[in-house]
């Protein structure tokens, strides 16, 4: 039996990657807060996010291809896409505003995407039950809820290395209160390779370049170059929560998780 893990990295493994990346990479026309309705969250967690279902082999995959996804977005909330539009694209064309709102959903989803590689794989390599919500994400920036011990809780929160923010995963969610103590899970699209040449010719920085490093050797790409996280990643989380979760602080940052674990 294919595990939902190895269905959900295959989904990964085929996305066109090069092709999304010419489509998409230069388009930046849509940066608007969108409004609730319109947040692809609910909608990324609904298609994506399966974790009670079992993986079902190579017949059929349970997630839909962006184009697909992006299709069930757009025809979901008509009336509120259109006033979105006139508000802020008044006298543009219907295809230059969808693409935009494609590319900037498109961004997304793959960070979206990325943070569920973990959870899937938290869920067959550790002992610690997670848990994930549209709605904790959307509120509070939590990508998924680990429960350490009894009632105690630990949010993970993965932190890019780019620091990009995505459409709809602003930095703003860090200025909240947050109901439970977060760990940042540090990733990378970098290789060791790059982020090392990186560092050679970099005259600052070193310590930085090090961590990443560091965290580079924890994550692997796949055949089309899509980065996801090993094993040994989630099992050196784990033992770190079981050790320090009662002593967490509100934040435990990239760069601590990076110098105490990696």
């Amino acid at each position: 039996m294919v595990g939902m893990l190895e269905t959900f990295e295959r989904f990964l493994e085929n996305l066109p990657l090069e092709e999304y990346k010419e489509k998409y990479s230069q388009i930046k026309t849509v940066e608007q807060n969108l409004p609730r309705t319109l947040n692809p969250l609910r909608l990324l967690y609904k298609h994506y996010w399966k974790p009670n279902i079992k993986g079902d082999g190579q017949s059929r995959c349970p997630f839909p291809p962006f184009d697909e996804f992006f299709k069930k977005w757009w025809k979901e909330n008509p009336k509120k896409l259109c006033e979105f539009i006139e508000k802020h694209f008044w006298g543009c064309s219907l295809n230059f505003v969808k693409l935009g709102l494609e590319a900037r959903l498109y961004r997304t989803a793959t960070s979206v995407w990325t943070q569920f590689h973990l959870a899937y794989l938290w869920k067959k390599a550790s002992r610690l039950k997670i848990r994930a919500s549209w709605e904790l994400d959307a509120k509070e920036g939590i990508d998924a809820v680990i429960r350490v011990d009894g009632k105690l809780e630990v949010g993970l929160q993965v932190k890019k290395e780019s620091h990009r923010t995505e459409a709809g995963r602003s930095d703003r969610f860090s200025q909240k209160k947050k109901s439970m103590p977060i760990v940042e899970v540090p990733y990378t699209l970098a290789s060791v390779s790059e982020l090392k040449d990186t560092a050679r010719k970099a005259r600052s920085k070193e310590e930085e370049y090090s961590l990443w490093i560091k965290v580079a050797e924890e994550l692997r790409p796949l055949s089309n170059g899509f980065v996801v996280f090993k094993d040994s990643y989630v099992r050196k989380l784990e033992a770190f929560l079981l050790k320090e979760g009662r002593s967490l602080p509100e934040l435990t940052s990239w760069r601590e998780i990076a110098e105490k674990i990696l």
